[in-house]
């Protein structure tokens, strides 16, 4: 990592896009703005990033969760200050409610700009409520504050966004002008002093262990004896949100012969593993048998 930057607008941006990267975040959803320039050039001159420009933010946030879905892994959104931020809100929701990690950073002006009536200016404190895990209102790039707390706040965000339950997590980054990456460069390499080992390496600066949900052997004592002494039973299946998971319910079916019952979000409703599938039956639990017709309960 080089230490010459045309600002420290560039410098924290660039700790920022690394960090998350470094946690295995590479997937960022742009939408291009003035005051998210710094975050934007940082994304894009980071060849480990996997960047998606979509100027409608309502889209690209959609498009975010749609990658968490999908992968189980955050996404990271990157948006302008004012109400572009709130076309975000739509997908954060949908975010909370799913428990889909996400990342999003919202640029925004710095204090002294703030509540001064501008164009497209909001507040943007605590914008998503409670439907984010964790929020941090980041301050503007000031040299007296240490590189190295940037690096554990990032850590911290994705922690808190892939930890149970899941969900988005909202980094508000103010910045000051200059914001685009454009002039001389400056040496920072004094102030990147306390992260040089880190610089020279390719790891997160904080490493957090995600915990791993067991059932208790009482529990799975209590499941087998119903399953033995049943002799016809059904498996219902919803969300699953692993191939793992999938495959353990694939040998269930296998080993008991039952009726499987699978919701289109488990991936299993064209499955051939059950010898009784039934691939819609959400469609035959609203009606009920009646003198030899279907009538509606």
């Amino acid at each position: 990592m080089k230490t010459a930057y045309t600002s420290l607008n560039s410098l924290w941006a660039t700790l920022y896009i690394e960090e998350l990267v470094r946690n295995d975040v590479t997937c960022f959803f742009l939408s291009p703005g003035s005051r998210s320039s710094p975050l934007t050039a940082a994304a894009a001159l980071n060849q480990n990033c996997e960047t998606y420009v979509h100027y409608d933010e309502r889209g690209a946030a959609f498009a975010a969760v749609n990658y968490a879905r999908a992968s189980r892994k955050p996404a990271a959104l990157i948006c302008t200050s004012g109400t572009a931020a709130a076309n975000y809100y739509p997908a954060v929701i949908e975010a909370s409610m799913s428990h889909l990690p996400l990342i999003i950073l919202t640029a925004d002006r710095p204090p002294e700009l703030r509540h001064t009536g501008a164009n497209q200016t909001i507040n943007q404190v605590q914008l998503y409520g409670d439907y984010v895990r964790w929020f941090v209102d980041m301050p503007c790039p000031d040299s007296s504050l240490p590189p190295e707390s940037l690096l554990t706040t990032i850590d911290q965000a994705v922690h808190r966004a892939c930890r149970p339950p899941a969900g988005p997590v909202h980094l508000n980054c103010m910045f000051r002008e200059p914001l685009a990456p454009v002039g001389d460069e400056q040496d920072f390499s004094e102030y990147l002093v306390p992260i040089r080992q880190w610089m020279t390496s390719t790891t997160p600066y904080t490493q957090y262990h995600q915990s791993v949900q067991v059932p208790e052997l009482p529990s799975l004592e209590t499941a087998a004896d119903i399953i033995k002494k049943t002799e016809q039973g059904v498996i219902i299946v919803g969300r699953l949100r692993s191939r793992q998971e999938k495959e353990a319910v694939e040998k269930l079916c296998k080993v008991l012969t039952w009726t499987l019952m699978a919701d289109s979000t488990s991936g299993l409703r064209t499955a051939s593993t059950s010898h009784c599938r039934v691939p819609y039956y959400p469609s035959i639990l609203h009606y009920e048998l009646s003198e030899g017709q279907c009538s509606p309960v």
